[in-house]
């Protein structure tokens, strides 16, 4: 679930001061989307459980009850891994040359990263900031980029289970969602690349 910020009353007061606003730190919109959608799988999950506290018993309704909450413990997992990091936009680099034990404030530019998640991300970014990609249409998306997909083999011949590979270093794997035509699929989920940057 992705808001729209600026609102357009955001935009207007902006306009009415004669200032523009500032660019989002993609981080921060990581852990925003990733909150909303913790409060939407939430809503989801007490809307469905029966008012006598009990499930109706079919098969059908305790699997999807048990996908429900499975699909919320992950997004809840997200969230925190995003809360928890202890830098929000500087690259690995600007760290580890960092004298702090944390870095406390964001620098006002960095260099782009590279890398699959980065990449991952730029895709991310230009279909709209979806919360989540199937895992093929992303591979699809990734085997147009020119380069390399990590240390070796081309984005040309990426396949789902080398892009598996890759991300599982940064602790990313797919997770069943639900895509717009109502379809389970296993999916990579915007906030989990954003969280390892």
């Amino acid at each position: 679930m992705t808001t729209v910020f600026p609102t357009l009353l955001d935009r207007f007061a902006a306009t009415l001061r004669g200032a523009e606003l500032p660019p989002e730190n993609p981080h921060h919109r990581a852990i925003l989307d990733a909150l909303l959608e913790v409060q939407r799988l939430d809503q989801q999950l007490t809307g469905s459980i029966p008012a006598h506290g009990r499930p109706d018993g079919t098969g059908e309704r305790l699997e999807q009850l048990t996908g429900a909450l499975a699909e919320r413990l992950a997004a809840g997992r997200e969230l925190a891994a995003l809360l928890s990091s202890h830098w929000c936009c500087c690259t690995e680099e600007e760290i580890a040359e960092d004298d702090e034990e944390e870095i406390l404030s964001c620098p006002d530019e960095h260099p782009p990263t590279s890398g699959v998640v980065q990449d991952a991300l730029r895709v991310f970014a230009d279909l709209g900031y979806p919360d989540a990609l199937a895992s093929a249409d992303l591979v699809a998306a990734l085997r147009r980029l020119p380069g390399t997909a990590g240390d070796r083999g081309r984005y040309a011949d990426l396949t789902q289970a080398r892009l598996a590979q890759l991300l599982a270093p940064y602790e990313i794997s797919t997770r069943d969602v639900m895509v717009p035509d109502g379809r389970r699929r296993k999916s990579y989920r915007r906030a989990a690349l954003a969280g390892c940057r």
